[in-house]
């Protein structure tokens, strides 16, 4: 069988130093996590990895670091190889990574920065779409921040050790980690992974486009594209920044501290009027649906069925997240016309609560004179039976 010079035995020196496996224990433990390796799996073994020791017996050579990614590549770059496993592997991993800041200074003998053992462990691989991988989707972020959220690795590079933690408080964080969401992004998803390094400036746009097509293209239909390809400025990052992005909150626009329009503008530029009548409007349309919802939650919990009112106010939070997304435009009409229909559908959903709370109060009306009435009969039937003559007495 051919060798299967992959990640599978990998680097005894990054599980066990740089010095040869001396110690049964350790030959114990790879040889065990070997066991439910994807690699055991397909038939290989530790020769198919690993040359013998020249102080012969059971020891390993260690395998040096700047060898680990071609020594993977003898198998992973080797389509006829590895359709034998998976007829829809890629096995472009290799080529990528040598493009990669990781593979430019690996190959430059830089040996402190990642390669495959690194982030796909040495003996107990995974399949990446195995939950226990540390490439699965919900594992990217702790396998990269291993390395990228240590300052004592990161310093030497000029790099900035708090991005893990940053990215750890975004939106995509909670939406992968907290609700499931694997398709939200993660380190992989904007970085790439075999060929990962920073997008550039003007790369930007196209990677949050990925996801947020519409809101990419308004902004390229808009005046500001022009304004930041003119003074260099990353697109998204302006408004949202780039690892800790928050949800975006209707707060974002204005002129007043803390806002995000702030940041650029003020009363003495221009695009203030624009500022101030989507917030207005945004403000409206929230105020119409938050009072829409008020009462169509009263008439509900008096009884009443408001199924049409509800129907309403989704329409209508639909148009108010739609809003938000013109935003993109950066021109008035458009998201003026869409704002409009949402306060349109807000208010017909609180005009069907208006008239479910009216009916509720009729009904009442109507049990209160019912319930007065049946009263009313039994106090004189009461009567009318004491007057009765006593039967048992005579």
């Amino acid at each position: 069988m051919k060798p299967f010079l992959t990640a599978t035995g990998i680097v005894i020196t990054f599980l066990f130093g740089s010095r040869h496996v001396k110690a049964q224990g350790g030959i114990e433990a790879a040889t065990g996590a070997f066991k439910d390796d994807v690699h055991a799996a397909a038939g290989l073994t530790c020769n198919s990895c690993h040359s013998r020791s020249a102080q012969g017996g059971e020891r390993y050579a260690a395998i040096p670091r700047t060898a680990i990614a071609p020594l993977c590549a003898r198998c992973h770059s080797d389509a006829a190889y590895m359709r034998g496993f998976d007829p829809r592997v890629r096995v472009d991993q290799f080529a990528q990574y040598v493009t990669s800041t990781h593979g430019k200074r690996m190959t430059a003998g830089e040996v402190r920065v990642a390669t495959c053992s690194d982030c796909h462990a040495a003996h107990g691989i995974k399949r990446a779409g195995d939950p226990r991988s540390p490439v699965a989707p919900v594992n990217v972020a702790t396998t990269c921040g291993r390395c990228h959220g240590d300052a004592t690795r990161m310093t030497p590079f000029g790099r900035d050790a708090a991005i893990p933690r940053d990215w750890s408080a975004s939106v995509h964080a909670v939406a992968l980690l907290k609700r499931g969401d694997t398709s939200a992004p993660t380190c992989n998803s904007c970085h790439g992974s075999h060929g990962a390094m920073p997008p550039g400036v003007e790369n930007v746009a196209n990677v949050c486009a990925q996801c947020h097509l519409r809101e990419a293209e308004l902004f390229r239909a808009s005046p500001k594209k022009q304004i930041f390809d003119a003074i260099g400025q990353a697109e998204c990052l302006a408004c949202h920044s780039n690892h800790r992005i928050e949800s975006p909150a209707d707060t974002w626009i204005g002129l007043k501290e803390g806002a995000v329009c702030a940041q650029c503008h003020d009363e003495t530029v221009g695009g203030v009027q624009t500022i101030r009548d989507v917030r207005q409007q945004l403000d409206r349309l929230s105020a119409a649906v938050a009072a829409a919802d008020a009462v169509l939650t009263r008439a509900e919990r008096a009884g009443m069925l408001v199924d049409e009112g509800r129907q309403a106010l989704r329409d209508a939070r639909d148009q108010r997240l739609q809003s938000r997304v013109l935003v993109h435009a950066f021109a008035i009409k458009p998201f003026a016309e869409m704002a409009t229909q949402g306060v349109t559908a807000a208010r017909r959903a609180q005009d069907t609560g208006d008239a479910a709370m009216r009916d509720a109060q009729v009904r009442r009306r109507g049990l209160a004179v019912a319930t007065l009435l049946v009263l009313a009969f039994l106090v004189t039937l009461g009567l009318k039976i004491r007057r009765l003559p006593d039967v048992h007495r005579e």
